[in-house]
């Protein structure tokens, strides 16, 4: 697919976002209208939304990429239920126009129009449950079954409708599976979810039953700031992690250099094929730090001394093996040179017993490699690569299948020789202003390597097959 197409498929995209908007929008006036008395709550929640984005959004790493948990939604999601479908559309819309950054930007009107969805949505569900309105309400158990679970049902309504959202722009501009993708991040900010609908309720209780006005917005200040630091702490904790592992790749590339870029396109190819076997959420965030570390056993290996070389499999896992998040990986790590038909190293492991994460390494690894080439091997395209893996033995040919469906989805499959990565659709992605200062994305790696034509190494040449060790 042409960048042209991916753009064209954005601005589409993007358009029917928007009439979703409106049609649902007509839908929720003729629910729930505004009236004069919604105007101070829609004022207030509009402020307390400027606040949530002035406090930096908390950015895990998600599948090999950065997903932001913005408490924006705690407001949205009272906004919905204070003043209705349309008020929670005014927040959404509102908040998000009145960021910094280009007024038209195709990201910017898409998060406007999609917070917009997210707030009619929200409050269409409580409506449609019947929920009450909280400054009628009396009565703790009143509140409980009229208010409160009214609120988590448009939570959960909320949290769908944004994955849903996400899902199909991502896929539309990078080819990521849509239930692939959607299932990553319903999985990941389920719980966030939770902890919007359970400060939300606060903040509709204070402003409602509680009849505390004004001074209920000041109040809820005080939640919605300890659950971003909370939130805030488990994402440095990951982004921790991940600095470890760019600190192990970056040492690996200046004693071998060309090592990183290699290890951030196994780990890209490794995500990739993960996806197209339908692997969970947790299985691909374990399968990308794998790709990205699984030559670190080279550290310390010298060019050409074949017994180092031949042992770096079980090197790299024994480095890695005090570092408490590297747990999971080092099985991989440490087969990913094993071949199904028993001629791999350092153990010569046959079939089932090696790891299916050193298996997709391997695939990946040997695809890197030929369509990198070396100085007797020219570089290969991503047909003849992949027809090449297939008449490889050691190999698992349902893995093979796997990288050849996500060529195939990320539109590299009619890449030549070694610029496949210039033909992925996220050769095309570029950072948002709003992501200076951030951990770079996978797809933002991804796009920095495609401009780059990758060099063949040793690194590379000893996991190609005609330059097979240990035989």
């Amino acid at each position: 697919m042409t960048r042209d197409s991916t753009s064209a498929g954005a601005r589409t995209y993007v358009s029917i976002v928007w009439l979703s908007v409106l049609a649902l929008g007509i839908v929720g006036h003729l629910m729930d209208p505004l009236q004069a008395s919604d105007v101070i709550p829609l004022v207030a929640l509009l402020l307390l939304g400027i606040l949530s984005r002035i406090l930096p959004d908390a950015v895990i790493s998600l599948s090999g990429d950065g997903v932001r948990f913005s408490f924006f939604g705690i407001v949205v999601l009272a906004a919905a239920v204070m003043v209705g479908p349309l008020g929670g559309a005014v927040v959404g819309i509102g908040t998000t126009m009145v960021r910094s950054g280009p007024l038209l930007s195709m990201r910017r009107l898409f998060n406007s129009g999609m917070f917009g969805v997210t707030g009619l949505i929200g409050g269409m569900a409580y409506q449609g449950l019947g929920g009450a309105d909280p400054l009628a309400v009396t009565g703790s158990s009143e509140v409980l079954l009229q208010v409160g679970i009214p609120l988590i049902v448009a939570d959960l309504a909320q949290a769908a409708t944004n994955a849903l959202l996400l899902s199909g722009m991502i896929w539309v501009t990078a080819g990521v599976p849509f239930w692939v993708q959607l299932r990553n991040l319903l999985t990941a900010t389920g719980p966030a979810y939770v902890g919007y609908g359970a400060v939300a309720f606060l903040l509709v209780v204070l402003w409602g039953p509680g009849t505390i006005t004004w001074f209920s917005a000041l109040l809820t200040v005080v939640p919605l700031i300890v659950t971003w630091w909370v939130f805030s702490q488990f994402g440095a904790e990951l982004e921790a992690h991940e600095r470890t592992t760019d600190t192990l790749v970056a040492a690996l590339d200046m004693r071998h250099p060309g090592a990183a870029a290699h290890s951030q396109r196994v780990a890209m190819l490794c995500g990739w094929i993960g996806e197209s076997m339908r692997l969970g959420p947790r299985a691909l965030t374990e399968l990308r730090t794998a790709g990205l570390l699984h030559d670190v056993g080279l550290l310390g290996t010298r060019e050409g001394a074949v017994v180092e070389v031949i042992q770096h499999p079980v090197t790299g896992a024994r480095m890695l093996a005090d570092i408490s998040f590297a747990a999971e990986v080092l099985p991989a790590i440490a087969a990913h040179h094993e071949r199904m038909d028993g001629s791999g190293y350092p153990h010569g492991m046959v079939g089932p017993e090696i790891p299916l994460g050193a298996r997709i390494i391997a695939v990946a690894d040997t695809f890197d490699a030929l369509t990198v080439g070396t100085d007797e091997n020219p570089p290969l395209s991503t047909r003849a690569a992949l027809e090449r893996l297939g008449e490889e033995p050691g190999l698992d040919q349902p893995v093979v299948l796997a990288l050849a469906q996500a060529a195939e989805r990320h539109g590299f499959i009619e890449a030549p020789g070694d610029s496949w990565l210039r033909y992925s659709k996220f050769a095309e992605w570029t950072p948002s202003d709003n992501d200076a200062g951030m951990r770079l994305s996978m797809a933002t790696i991804a796009a920095s390597l495609a401009q780059t034509t990758p060099e063949s190494t040793w690194i590379t040449r000893h996991d190609h097959p005609d330059h097979r060790w240990g035989e």
